[in-house]
C-alpha cells in the first residue's frame, strides 16, 4: 500500500515535529530497540544508538566507547548528494524503489561508505532468553517532500538480486507486502535506504516484540531523514522562496 502524506502541509501545522535538532552525516549507527527501566518501570525504548565513530553535527560522538544513546525527535539523518544515483534499467530495483531507469535514487548503502551514515537496524541491548521470536520493525506513515516520493529499504543479494524489505511503492510479487522487518533479538543488520527525491522525509516505524514475562511489548517514533538536493534544485528552491517572500512584502 502506498503510505504518503503532503509534508508541506503538515509542516505548516505542526513544524516542531519535523525540526530535528542534530544532523548525523556519517559513521555507524542504528535503530535501535531497548527494554530498561527509566525509572517508572521497563520501556520498550525505540532510539538511534550512534557509534562512537559516529558525526553529529560535525563532531565525532566519540564519548564513550559504546557511543550513546539519541531520541529519534533529536536526530536527522542526513543522505548526502554524494549517495544520489541514476536509475539504469532494472525492472526488480524499478519497481521496488518505484523510480523508472534513468531517474534519480539517493541510498544510504548497505556497506559502510565514507562520509555516509552508516545506519542499521539492532536488538543488541536485548537479552535474547528474556523474548518469544524475533523484534519486528514495521513502516507506518511516510512524508516525503512532495508528498509523492517514495522510500524503500532492500538489502543487496549476492547474486545481483533485491530482497526488499519496506516499499510505498509496494509492487506485488517484488516487495515484502506487509512492510515489515524481522531480526533476531541479540543482533544488528544493515540494509538500503532508498530515497526517490531530495528534501527532508518523515518517516513512521513500529516496532513489536513478545517479552517471556511482561508480554506484548510496542512503540512507535517517527525518524527524520534530510535528503542533499543537487546544487540546481537547492538554487531554484532558494530562488522560488526569494520570489514568494517578495510578493509578501508587496
Amino acid at each position: 500500500m502506498k503510505i504518503k502524506l503532503i509534508a508541506s502541509l503538515l509542516l505548516a501545522l505542526s513544524g516542531s515535529a519535523f525540526s530535528a535538532v542534530s544532523a548525523y552525516s556519517a559513521g555507524h549507527g542504528d535503530i535501535g530497540i531497548a527494554y530498561e527501566d527509566g525509572g517508572t518501570g521497563p520501556e520498550f525504548f525505540f532510539h538511534y544508538h550512534l557509534g562512537s565513530t559516529a558525526t553529529v553535527d560535525g563532531a565525532i560522538v566519540g564519548n564513550a566507547p559504546d557511543g550513546e544513546e539519541f531520541e529519534p525527535s533529536d536526530i536527522t539523518v542526513t543522505v548526502p548528494l554524494s549517495t544520489r544515483l541514476t536509475m539504469p534499467n532494472n525492472a526488480a530495483l524499478n519497481n521496488g524503489t518505484g523510480v523508472a531507469a534513468g531517474g534519480s535514487l539517493w541510498i544510504l548503502p548497505q556497506n559502510e561508505a565514507p562520509g555516509v551514515p552508516y545506519l542499521g537496524f539492532a536488538t543488541e541491548e536485548l537479552v535474547p532468553a528474556e523474548w518469544a521470536g524475533g523484534i519486528t520493525f514495521a513502516l507506518g506513515n511516510v512524508t516525503s517532500p512532495s508528498g509523492n516520493g517514495e522510500f524503500s529499504l532492500w538489502s543487496s543479494g549476492t547474486f545481483g538480486g533485491f530482497d526488499f524489505q519496506f516499499s510505498t511503492n509496494d509492487p506485488s510479487g517484488t516487495v515484502n507486502a506487509s512492510n515489515t522487518l524481522i531480526i533476531p533479538v541479540g543482533t544488528h543488520a544493515h540494509y538500503n535506504f532508498g530515497f526517490s527525491e531530495a528534501g527532508t522525509w518523515d518517516i513512521e516505524m513500529t516496532v513489536s516484540g513478545l517479552h517471556n514475562v511482561d508480554g506484548a511489548q510496542t512503540s512507535t517514533r517517527n525518524f527524520s531523514f534530510t535528503v542533499v538536493p543537487e546544487p540546481t534544485s537547492a538554487l531554484l528552491v532558494s530562488l522560488g522562496s526569494l520570489v514568494l517572500l517578495r510578493r509578501r512584502r508587496a
